[in-house]
């Protein structure tokens, strides 16, 4: 501790800590914070506790459930000796207490009481950027090293070891040695949080989420489920039919859910139910009812509403084609809550097919992707509904407004029994969270390219999707619009979702969370934070990096990251799980119900292509003339 600066001791679920001014301590469910805690009220990155030269404080980094003293809700407040913090809810949320160090504390965040293991010891972090990770900073300008004999699985420790020798002879990538300062400290056997899809055998609905309310089930009575106020269980989710379905008793005591002829489905473990079929149901089933899933727990249901905020995980992906070659190899990584992650890499790395793998569309050939802890691969008819995917090329009536676009898009989309005041309410709330109500009127045509996709990314909004999946959706814009794009996908993760984003531009990394490098033949090059990835490969500049992927295509640059220090810090817990094939269910039960009959969808469809034909003054003109002339001709 600096002189003068009174020494504070932090106590949490048993263990205590005294913290170093000169540093700050991070609280949150983050297995790779300073203070980990395994509480599903708090949130990834919930605050943090740092000396600011006069004072202690906490900073409430816009948690979802809040952090309190003494029972008030508070965003930034000095702390001190007696101060008794509460995390994620004031009464019974996880306790933080503070109090004046006794000088029998070690410094710098370890135990202060022997034998106690803390949640998570803090990590020893030394310095800014990715010093403290226990990479080394290039040393720049030096010569390329020699090598008596190829060195297999080596990487590069300097940007000059890369360059083309000017004699022509083989170069080697020369490893940099492994740093022997203080590692990463994290806990042995700490369960992966729910940024790493969670461990094995985790609870199957939402990990370690705690549910959003409860539901009491009388064995004489019957509990309808839908939109309408009439049911006793109203959930106020389009998604979701006026009276959707419905949980009874049996005559053995055991519960069933019926479905009442839903139009999105209702699915039980995943798989959907025939039309007004029925299930009996057990304490390990879960039922999908629209974004809410529902678990028997004795007579009381538990009901988990997926508002947005979910983790996502893909485990030893790989997909092989026609010949035994493997387009994707062995691709694993985990994003917490809230995230925003960039996918690049050069033409041939397998973004496209990553892409599909993890949308489900193109399932792997081997591998998990896992939704908050659920398979979906193997529940993918429902949750298919949660997951927007935006394609390269805009898929846009670009004759028609805004308004008007969106308007048929939630015809066919929602179910045939919401009423136009309900979509039109989703359509008001999507345009001024996407800032396009200023537009609304206009026609897609005359927009510019960020605009446009804005109004890509709306379409897949008006679902209250979870996962949002976007394919290049800046190609063809300038920096500006670049910009405004990455912006506004950094903007949907901090609303809670999740945003994964496959680009060639560079130029607006460092506001992802996360960024996953593709090295040609489809492997793993990298994943971490943005702002340690040039570092990590010794380069000054994304072309370099690329370069030396064009220049070194048969060096296994998936050996290289395993090798590495950000490996133990960011993938390690996922490649722990191995690899698994891949088992789909019948192709009937991957696909849901269609949300409206065929004459219902036909007749949105021909409004549509006529409101497009009507929009068209100069194809109408045409029309009307032709006929004319060729009389006259």
């Amino acid at each position: 501790m600096g002189r003068g600066v009174p020494e504070l001791v932090l106590e949490l679920n048993g263990s205590t800590w005294t913290l170093d001014p000169s540093r700050t301590y991070t609280l949150g469910r983050d297995p790779q914070g300073d203070l980990t805690i395994d509480d599903a009220r708090v949130s990834w990155r919930h605050a943090t506790i740092s000396w600011n030269g006069r004072g202690w404080s906490i900073e409430d980094h816009g948690s979802t459930n809040g952090t309190y003293v003494q029972g008030r809700r508070i965003q930034q407040v000095e702390i001190g000796p007696g101060t008794v913090l509460h995390l994620g809810n004031a009464t019974d949320g996880p306790r933080v207490s503070l109090s004046a160090a006794t000088g029998a504390d070690a410094s710098g965040g370890h135990p202060a009481a022997a034998g106690q293991a803390p949640v998570q010891q803090p990590h020893q972090q030394q310095g800014g950027g990715a010093g403290w990770h226990g990479q080394q900073a290039p040393v720049q300008h030096q010569a390329p090293v020699q090598h008596q004999a190829p060195v297999q699985h080596q990487a590069p420790a300097q940007h000059q070891a890369w360059q083309q020798p000017q004699a022509p002879r083989q170069q080697v990538p020369h490893q940099q040695p492994p740093h022997q300062g203080v590692p990463h400290q994290q806990a042995p056997g700490h369960p992966a949080g729910p940024g790493h899809g969670g461990a094995a055998g985790a609870p199957p609905v939402y990990g370690d989420r705690s549910p959003t309310t409860f539901h009491q089930l009388d064995l004489g009575r019957v509990m309808r489920i839908g939109r309408a106020l009439e049911n006793e269980l109203v959930v106020s989710d389009l998604q979701v039919s006026r009276h959707h379905a419905e949980f009874r008793a049996t005559p053995d005591g055991r519960f069933e859910i019926r479905d009442l002829g839903s139009h999105n489905g209702t699915y039980v473990n995943g798989q959907p139910l025939h039309k007004s079929g029925s299930a009996l149901i057990g304490p390990n089933d879960i039922v999908g009812v629209g974004h809410s899933t529902f678990r028997l727990v004795g007579d009381r249901l538990e009901e988990f509403v997926d508002t947005g905020e979910v983790s996502f995980s893909a485990r030893h992906l790989t997909v092989t084609v026609d010949g035994g070659k493997q387009i994707l190899k062995d691709v694993s990584f985990g994003v917490p809550e809230k995230s925003l992650i960039a996918v690049i890499g050069p033409s041939g790395s397998g973004k496209s097919t990553l892409l599909k793998a993890l949308t489900g569309y193109r399932p792997a050939d081997q591998g998990d992707v896992l939704y908050d802890n659920r398979n979906l691969y193997k529940q993918f008819a429902e949750l298919r509904q949660r997951i927007g995917l935006v394609p390269q090329d805009d898929i846009l009536h670009k004759e028609l407004t805004v308004s008007k676009a969106l308007k048929y898009a939630a015809k066919l989309r929602f179910p045939a029994d919401t009423t136009e005041a309900e979509r039109q309410a989703r359509i008001t709330e999507v345009l001024a969270e996407l800032k396009l109500d200023i537009h609304k009127d206009k026609r897609i045509t005359s927009l510019s390219g960020g605009q446009r996709k804005r109004v890509s990314v709306a379409l897949e909004l008006l679902t209250k999707p979870s996962l949002i999946f976007l394919d290049e959706p800046t190609s063809g814009l300038d920096p500006g619009m670049d910009r405004d794009v990455m912006q506004l996908l950094r903007g949907l993760a901090d609303d809670g979702r999740t945003v994964l984003v496959v680009t060639h531009s560079v130029a607006e990394l460092a506001i992802c969370d996360k960024l996953l490098v593709m090295a040609p033949g489809g492997s793993v090059a990298y994943f971490g934070p943005p702002e340690e990835a040039l570092n990590f490969f010794g380069y000054t500049s994304w072309a370099d990096v690329f370069s030396a992927f064009e220049n070194y295509r048969d060096y296994d640059w998936a050996g290289r990251w395993r090798g590495s220090q950000h490996y133990q810090l960011y993938a390690s817990d996922i490649d722990a799980v191995a690899a698994q094939p891949v088992t789909m269910p019948p192709p009937q039960q991957m696909r849901p119900p269609k949300p409206q009959a065929w004459g219902t969808q036909l007749w949105t469809l021909v409004r549509r292509y006529s409101s497009v034909i009507a929009s068209d003054k100069a194809f109408l003109g045409l029309m009307v003339a032709l006929p004319a002339v060729i009389g006259v001709l």
